[in-house]
């Protein structure tokens, strides 16, 4: 399926508020792994931190509006998940609880506290 787009909208437009749902995704999700042209979901100058040495290995993502915002890591402890999220582009106050919240709904998933940093 081909998507016409004039490029400039891509990294202009803002990040949708109220109902937009921001979704973490593991590494090998297949939201980025389904498509050879990854253009509308990541922007050129962030596909190095989520591809880093272009070697097929993918970091995990936030997403929010279709768009890849973040990439975040996670370590395990006996109570809690460590979340640390990179921002690739701006996120607002609420953009940034937006994604609080969906880690939240991850760390019941792994049944522990979550703990998201931001730099």
């Amino acid at each position: 399926m081909e998507a016409y787009l004039d490029a400039a909208l891509l990294d202009t437009a803002p990040l949708p508020t109220g109902d937009d749902e921001a979704l973490v995704l593991p590494g090998f999700d297949e939201y980025l792994l389904g498509y050879k042209d990854r253009s509308l979901m990541i922007a050129d100058e962030h596909k190095a931190a989520i591809i880093p040495g272009n070697n097929g290995v993918f970091q995990s993502t936030v997403v929010r509006a279709g768009r890849v915002v973040a990439v975040w890591k996670r370590i395990l402890a006996k109570s809690r998940v460590r979340i640390a999220v990179q921002p690739l582009v701006p996120l607002h106050r609420s953009d940034r609880a937006e994604v609080e919240r969906a880690f939240e709904q991850y760390a019941k998933f792994v049944e522990r506290i979550p703990e998201v940093r931001w730099p």
